[in-house]
């Protein structure tokens, strides 16, 4: 099974490599990281079957990584440093885990699980709810999203984004330059999952704003955002209320 590591301390991913070598020859591992931006990237290129996952790392922490590639059936196993009453959280969200240092009995466990196909893809909301329960919070300053370009990817920082048009099952993600644009292969809802922050709006069924960005706000049925960079973003009546409320504080 191609498997990658990714953990922010060399000295485990050393360990777990070694421990996989010797105990999982059912595992074939074809990259580690200890920078998740590099992960996620690799993660989108070569679509690895299985990763085995520290929980908080710097840039990244494992909620973000898991919610940029959620189009790679990609089988979860965490590695945590968490004490046993944290980690009833992974119990309690049926997620597979093994604990620092890695005991052997629990590495070959549960790598035969996920060869047996008993560990499914990762849920969302699985994850969701997991990061909720051990306290885990997104990094709004330092998160980026990975948008694919023809060299690979680029990250992104959210701050940088100004908002998000639907366009069929694609996304056009328009950044705080005017000239800077990308076409992302997702739909503009699964790009709302990813960016559940505060300053982001569904004004319409077909836009997702930064509020940030925002210069006025004009009236109308529905009415429209005038963006700093000139851009009109048009606001629905079901949404309108909700919008102004938001602007008023």
């Amino acid at each position: 099974m191609r498997t990658i590591l990714i953990d922010d301390e060399s000295d485990s991913l050393e360990s777990l490599t070694t421990e996989l070598g010797v105990y999982c020859p059912g595992i074939e591992i074809i990259g580690t990281f200890t920078d998740p931006r590099k992960a996620l990237a690799f993660i989108k290129n070569e679509k690895p079957e299985l990763v085995f996952l520290d929980i908080e790392m710097p840039f990244l922490n494992a909620f973000e990584v898991l919610q940029q590639c959620l189009d790679v059936p990609l089988k979860v196993i965490f590695v945590t440093a968490y004490d046993q009453y944290a980690i009833k959280a992974f119990d309690f969200n049926a997620l597979d885990y093994i604990l620092k240092p890695v005991m052997k009995s629990k590495l070959v466990s549960a790598v035969q699980k996920a060869l047996d196909k008993q560990i499914t893809q990762i849920d969302l909301e699985q994850l969701r709810a997991l990061m909720n329960n051990l306290g885990i919070q997104n990094k709004p300053g330092l998160e980026s999203i990975a948008i694919p370009t023809s060299e690979g990817f680029e990250f992104v920082h959210i701050s940088k984004i100004t908002y998000l048009q639907a366009e069929s099952n694609y996304t056009w993600v328009f950044l705080h330059n005017q000239q800077q644009k990308y076409l992302v292969s997702r739909t503009l809802k699964e790009m709302a999952n990813m960016l559940e922050f505060p300053q982001f709006f569904r004004t319409h069924q077909s836009f997702y704003v930064n509020l940030n960005y925002a210069k006025k706000y004009i009236r109308g049925q529905g009415g429209s955002i005038i963006m700093q960079n000139g851009a009109e973003i048009p606001v629905s009546r079901s949404n309108r209320d909700a919008l102004i409320k938001m602007l008023s504080g």
